[in-house]
């Protein structure tokens, strides 16, 4: 929530936004060359009518995630419209209120510029940030392709680079809590679900995609005590409303490859942020933190979603618009710090 309400030092100039050319400034978060960077690609590699381009864009900002609320910001209502002209495409972004952070929202203009940037027939995106106390600053630094230091030199004091591994490493504890909470809920226990292996959950998440039993290493006695017992409401079910079981799977995976860790399908699946295999002795402790973390972020959503529902009289169904039948999988989260130029 910080993020969201937080105050820099000056009130905004008058610099005019600009738009960039499309191709640059590819995403920067390990995602593969040819995979899901592209999501949203039509089958002949270009858009076709105006309103299939749109939904293209939508595809590719269901991608764009606020970094401090691991959320996308179609989800969350922040895409206030979009427009395409032939092969220009203009987003609109909104945010909860006037004060939020300014380094928040150049990271998530910058990663819109970047996302719909890939698509083929895309020649130039422009950013247009609205009703925000930077907004000026931010939709010219952003159209021009600076990094943030560069676009407003007496606030920085280094790049956005250490603040985005901090909510990579937080979106990784929640998807992890998630994922070890929805395996305790359905009679797994601790020690089958510290010996899983990245294969594994690939393999449960393909199970669940079709028929058949929830996975591997299925454990139907009951989960040890010092493991948070599955039937604990508070730390169970609730973190995973809204989330089928297959997205819960594939966002703990995506998370892995993200900070490198899931390519070796032989490499455990449960590790703390650097890596290291989470021990017995360590994961109640470690379970614990990441709930907190997981709570946290989930009640800052809900306190943004309500603040940008109230700023601007929104309705439920004008804060997420449907993607389109089909969609792919929304991919690794873009939560890198390079610039659209």
């Amino acid at each position: 929530m910080a993020g969201h309400t937080a105050m820099a030092g000056k009130m905004p100039g008058q610099a005019l936004p600009r738009s960039r050319s499309a191709g640059q400034g590819l995403p920067m978060d390990g995602s593969p060359a040819q995979g899901p960077e592209m999501d949203g690609v039509s089958p002949d590699g270009h858009g076709g009518t105006p309103a299939e381009r749109v939904r293209e864009v939508f595809r590719q900002l269901d991608r764009v995630y606020d970094p401090e609320l691991d959320e996308p910001l179609t989800q969350l209502g922040f895409i206030g419209g979009v427009e395409v002209d032939g092969g220009t495409v203009v987003v609109h972004l909104r945010l909860p209120t006037f004060w939020c952070a300014a380094n928040f929202a150049y990271m998530m203009a910058s990663d819109i510029c970047d996302r719909v940037g890939v698509l083929p027939w895309v020649e130039r995106v422009e950013v247009r940030l609205a009703d925000h106390f930077f907004a000026d600053e931010i939709n010219q630094g952003v159209n021009r392709g600076l990094p943030f230091h560069q676009a407003f030199p007496d606030l920085a004091t280094a790049g956005l680079e250490e603040l985005a591994e901090a909510f990579r490493i937080k979106a990784f504890l929640r998807r992890q809590e998630r994922l070890v909470r929805w395996l305790l809920d359905r009679g797994w226990n601790q020690e089958a679900i510290l010996r899983l292996r990245v294969g594994d959950l690939v393999q449960l998440q393909d199970e669940l995609a079709g028929p058949g039993p929830a996975g591997p290493g299925r454990q139907d006695r009951a989960v040890p005590e010092a493991a948070g017992g599955a039937g604990d409401p508070a730390t169970t079910g609730a973190s995973n409303r809204g989330m089928g079981d297959g997205a819960v799977v594939g966002a703990y995976l995506e998370a892995l490859r993200e900070r490198g860790f899931g390519d070796e399908l032989g490499a455990p699946a449960l590790v703390d942020p650097l890596g290291e295999p989470l021990t017995r002795e360590r994961f109640p402790s470690h379970l614990h933190d990441a709930a907190r973390t997981r709570l946290a972020m989930e009640f800052n959503a809900a306190f943004c979603a309500g603040l940008l529902r109230t700023r601007y009289g929104l309705g439920e169904r004008d804060i997420a618009p449907p993607s389109p039948a089909g969609t792919p999988d929304r991919g690794v989260p873009h939560r890198g710090t390079s610039s659209c130029g």
